[in-house]
C-alpha cells in the first residue's frame, strides 16, 4: 500500500509540475495574442472585408470562440493601464482569464493595490470580489435638488420621415412613456437579431426589423400589399422607388438577388397588366438552402437566422436561381458584398468550396504555416499559491498616489 501511495504521490507531483508549466506557457502566448491585438486595434487593419468587429477577425484568424475573442480584446483594450499585471502575464504568472476579470472591473488608478490580490486569487475568486468592490474613493456629495419639471405644451409624439442626400432620416420625439415603448420594441428586435447568431446587431437594425415585422404581419392580404414598398426596374438593369429618384446599382443588385417582384406588363410602353407577385427565389429552394447552410456563410459569421439568399451570379444579370448559385448570408455581410467590401466564388455545395476576398484582394482565412515553431519564451516562473479561503471584506485596496 505504501508503494501504491508512493506512486500516486510521484504521479501527482509530476503532473502538477507539467501543469504549471504548460498554464505558464499558455499565459506567455496569450500575452502575445493580446500584444497582437493592441497592434490590430491600432492600425484599424481589422476593419473591412465583411468582418464586423476585432473580436471577428481575432476569432477567424485564429479559431478562437467568441467568448474568447471578446476576452483578448478586452484585455488589448486596457494594455498599458496594469504594466505590473501585463509583465507577469508575460511571465507566465498571472493567465489571461485573471486578466480578464482585472480589465472588465478595475479602474486603472487602483492597478498597483490589486497586483498581489489578482495573483495569489483562482479566477471565481476574482469574479467574487472584483465585480462588487467599490473602487471609488471616499463618500459621495451632496446631491443637489433636481430642477422642477416643466410640463410640456403638446405631449403627442412627433416623426419627421424626410430623404437627405440619397439617405432616408427620421426623426422621433415624444413623452417617457410613449418613447420607452418605442424604444422597448426596438431592443426586443435588436435583441431578437441578436438571439438569432448576429452579435453586432445595432439599435437601427432593431428599427428595421420592427417595421419588417409589421408589413409581414398585416391583415387581410390585400392590406399587406397595399403598404408594400414598390421598386420599379427597367429591361437597362434600372430602379427606382415610386417617386424618390433612382436606386444605386449595388442596392439593385441586392434587392434581385432575394426580393419579391410583381412583373407590370406593358404594350407601346404603356402597363395593360399586373402579375401576380412572387418571390425570386421560391420559398422549397430557400428552404432547401438554408438547411443545407446552417447560418451565413461568410468565414466566422454566427447568425443563423433572418437569412438572405444570394445569388454568386447575379439574377439581374441572368444568373439562375438554384441550389449551385445560391448562398445563406446574413443580411450585414449581403449588404457589405454589394458595397464591394469582398467578393464570393467557388462552389456552396461543398462545406469549404467557397473562396471569400477582401477589398485587397486577400482570401479571407486562416493564415497557419505548414511548420508551426515551438513557442521561444523563456521557462515560466514558479506558479504561485492561488485558492485560499480569503476573507473578502477585511479588502482594501487604495488608488496610486
Amino acid at each position: 500500500m505504501d508503494s501504491l501511495r508512493d506512486a500516486g504521490a510521484d504521479a501527482w507531483e509530476v503532473a502538477s509540475r507539467r501543469a504549471g508549466v504548460i498554464a505558464g506557457q499558455a499565459a506567455q502566448l496569450n500575452a502575445d495574442l493580446v500584444d497582437l491585438m493592441v497592434e490590430v486595434l491600432e492600425t484599424n487593419c481589422w476593419s473591412g472585408g465583411g468582418i464586423k468587429s476585432p473580436e471577428h477577425w481575432l476569432q477567424l484568424m485564429t479559431a478562437v470562440s467568441p467568448s474568447r475573442a471578446a476576452d483578448i480584446v478586452a484585455v488589448a483594450r486596457r494594455k498599458g493601464d496594469f504594466p505590473e499585471l501585463e509583465a507577469r502575464l508575460a511571465r507566465g504568472t498571472v493567465s489571461l482569464d485573471q486578466m480578464v476579470v482585472v480589465a472588465r472591473h478595475v479602474p486603472a488608478a487602483y492597478a498597483e493595490s490589486v497586483t498581489e490580490f489578482v495573483e495569489a486569487a483562482t479566477v471565481s475568486q476574482l469574479r467574487r470580489v472584483l465585480p462588487k468592490y467599490l473602487f471609488e474613493p471616499g463618500t459621495p456629495g451632496p446631491v443637489e435638488d433636481p430642477p422642477e419639471p416643466v410640463a410640456p405644451v403638446d405631449d403627442a409624439p412627433r416623426l419627421q420621415m424626410s430623404l437627405q442626400e440619397g439617405r432616408f432620416v427620421l426623426r422621433f420625439d415624444a413623452n417617457p412613456l410613449d418613447g420607452a415603448l418605442v424604444e422597448q420594441a426596438i431592443r426586443e428586435a435588436k435583441d431578437a437579431l441578436f438571439t438569432a447568431g448576429d452579435p453586432d446587431a445595432t439599435l437601427a437594425d432593431g428599427l428595421v426589423e420592427c417595421a419588417s415585422r409589421s408589413l409581414h404581419q398585416a391583415r387581410p392580404a390585400s392590406r399587406r400589399e397595399h403598404y408594400r414598398v414598390l421598386v420599379h426596374l427597367d429591361a437597362d438593369g434600372n430602379g427606382w422607388i415610386n417617386k424618390r429618384g433612382s436606386l444605386p446599382s449595388r442596392l439593385m443588385k441586392k434587392l434581385t438577388c432575394d426580393g419579391t417582384l410583381k412583373p407590370v406588363w406593358t404594350r407601346d410602353a404603356k402597363p395593360v397588366s399586373v402579375g401576380r407577385s412572387m418571390r425570386i427565389v421560391p420559398e422549397r429552394t430557400r428552404r432547401l438552402i438554408e438547411d443545407r447552410d446552417g447560418g451565413c456563410r461568410f468565414p466566422g459569421c454566427t447568425v443563423a437566422g433572418f437569412l438572405e439568399n444570394h445569388h454568386l451570379h447575379h439574377w439581374s444579370e441572368g444568373g439562375p436561381t438554384d441550389m449551385d448559385t445560391l448562398i445563406s448570408l446574413c443580411s450585414r455581410h449581403h449588404r457589405e458584398h454589394h458595397q464591394g467590401e469582398f467578393t464570393i466564388a467557388g462552389d456552396p455545395g461543398a462545406p469549404a468550396g467557397l473562396r471569400f476576398t477582401n477589398r485587397h484582394g486577400l482570401p479571407i482565412e486562416r493564415d497557419i504555416p505548414d511548420q508551426i515553431p515551438p513557442p521561444t519564451h523563456p521557462p515560466p516562473e514558479k506558479q504561485p499559491i492561488r485558492g485560499w479561503i480569503m476573507d473578502t471584506t477585511s479588502i482594501n485596496f487604495r488608488p496610486t498616489g
